[in-house]
């Protein structure tokens, strides 16, 4: 009896391991189709993704339309663009005298015919001489223009534009001067950007202008109310000198001012301030010198795009010459950590002279870099394009196109650019020759 027993333990034994292995092994070959079924999921999708997107280097996807004199006036040199849900807005800044004439597009009609467009000189608004603007942002219902200059001075006249009425009547806009809150030290902004109540307006910098009052806008109050805005002098946050910036980006919590010029210097101290803290309290505030990152001199950048990842830098210009040192800041990682920086430098991509960018766009998967001038201050067009599916480091996730003649115009120059998601409008300052009113637009998707 004991004998049969172990034997019989033995049987059982046996059964039960091989019955195990059976299961192991089904595991094992269920878990490798799950994976093999996963990445062509993946696959399909990255190849659905890339039929709807058009070829960059196609010039078939590229529009061009001189609308240079739209409604009997000079409608050229503009420095920022906006979209409204239909309406493009292109933002006046200058031609020979800095001027108010705003260009706005019907993103619903056609782009290339003359009636699509319309004009308005606000340039004197509310009794207020409301010219030389740098970049928009929207609210959902207003439009807010970003003072920068006029003639040899820097200014803080903000101009709004209610979308509920009528472009072309004086009742839709208003101006209000800022300096009356912020001081005759808190003049020339460039750049802005909304964070769903108030709109953050980035201190301008360069010799004698840089400074660091930043500037706030309460939505929720009157427009022309002191107490609708606050100012904060953010100078010498972190124990830095904190001043001259070029445009603002905001990633769903923190708002990041763009380094560019600090009054004496080219600069990297990237400023950035926590909305959920209080406005003018020092804690709320910090700054990271991201001017050596990788040992390579990081300095003078001209806007930044949010790819709900990364923060892209826009590169521009150090001391000596226009760069194309490509700085990223990874959000999800700590903000003063050397290891949440790091730099790519696109010189040289797809054998164009890769320098010298204002502003960038991004369309759910790829970054635009908006071509403006280089080292020797000739403005260009080589569009730079890197995709974020593709390793930032790694040359063959960046493109680059000559978009310098699109349609037989001269399409070299831009400032800032936006998007109505169908399209990327780029905006028209100088192509080298003249203040242009060349628009560009390219087609997202097919």
């Amino acid at each position: 009896p004991v004998l049969l027993i172990i034997v019989i333990l033995i049987v059982s034994f046996g059964r039960t391991r091989l019955r195990n292995n059976k299961v192991g092994a089904n595991k094992e070959e269920t878990t490798k189709e799950e994976i093999e079924k996963d990445a062509k999921k993946n696959t399909e999708e990255e190849t659905k993704e890339d039929a709807t997107q058009t070829d960059f280097k196609n010039k078939a996807n590229w529009e061009a339309f001189d609308a240079g004199n739209i409604n009997g006036l000079l409608t050229r040199g503009y420095f920022g663009a906006v979209f409204d849900g239909r309406y493009v807005y292109y933002v006046p800044c200058r031609t020979k005298d800095f001027h108010g004439i705003v260009l706005r597009y019907d993103s619903t009609q056609p782009f290339k015919s003359k009636t699509s467009w319309k004009s308005y000189d606000a340039g004197f608004t509310d009794g207020l001489n409301t010219k030389g603007y740098a970049g928009a942002v929207f609210d959902g219902r207003y439009i807010y223009f970003v003072p920068f200059a006029v003639s040899n001075t820097r200014h803080a006249r903000v101009l709004r534009y209610d979308t509920k009425n009528d472009f072309t009547s004086s009742s839709g806009w208003n101006a209000f001067d800022a300096q009356k809150v912020a001081g005759k030290a808190a003049l020339g902004y460039d750049g802005a950007v909304f964070d769903g109540r108030y709109v953050y307006f980035a201190p301008f910098g360069y010799e004698p202008y840089a400074h660091a009052k930043v500037l706030r806008l309460d939505t929720t109050g009157d427009f022309k109310t002191s107490s609708s805005w606050k100012v904060y002098d953010a100078a010498n946050t972190g124990n830095l000198n904190t001043k001259g910036y070029y445009g603002v980006v905001f990633d769903g919590r923190y708002v990041y001012f763009v380094p560019f010029n600090d009054g004496k210097d080219f600069h990297g101290k990237v400023l950035r301030y926590d909305s959920k803290g209080n406005f003018e309290n020092s804690s709320s505030w910090s700054a990271y010198d991201a001017g050596n990152t990788e040992g390579k001199k990081t300095v003078g950048y001209k806007g930044a795009v949010f790819d709900d990842k990364y923060v892209y830098f826009v590169p521009f210009r150090n001391k000596d010459k226009t760069h194309a040192l490509v700085l990223r800041y990874n959000t999800k990682g700590d903000f003063n950590s050397d290891s949440s920086w790091s730099v790519y430098d696109a010189k040289s991509t797809d054998g164009l002279n890769i320098e010298g960018y204002v502003g960038a766009e991004f369309d759910g998967r790829y970054v635009y870099f908006v071509p403006y001038s280089d080292s020797n201050n000739i403005y260009h067009a080589n569009f730079l394009r890197y995709d974020t599916k593709g390793a930032f480091k790694t040359f063959s996730s960046w493109s680059a196109f000559d978009g310098s003649s699109i349609d037989g115009l001269i399409t070299k120059g831009y400032k800032y650019s936006t998007s109505d998601g169908n399209y990327i409008y780029f905006a028209p300052y100088n192509n080298g020759k003249t203040f242009s009113g060349v628009v560009l637009r390219y087609k997202i998707n097919k």
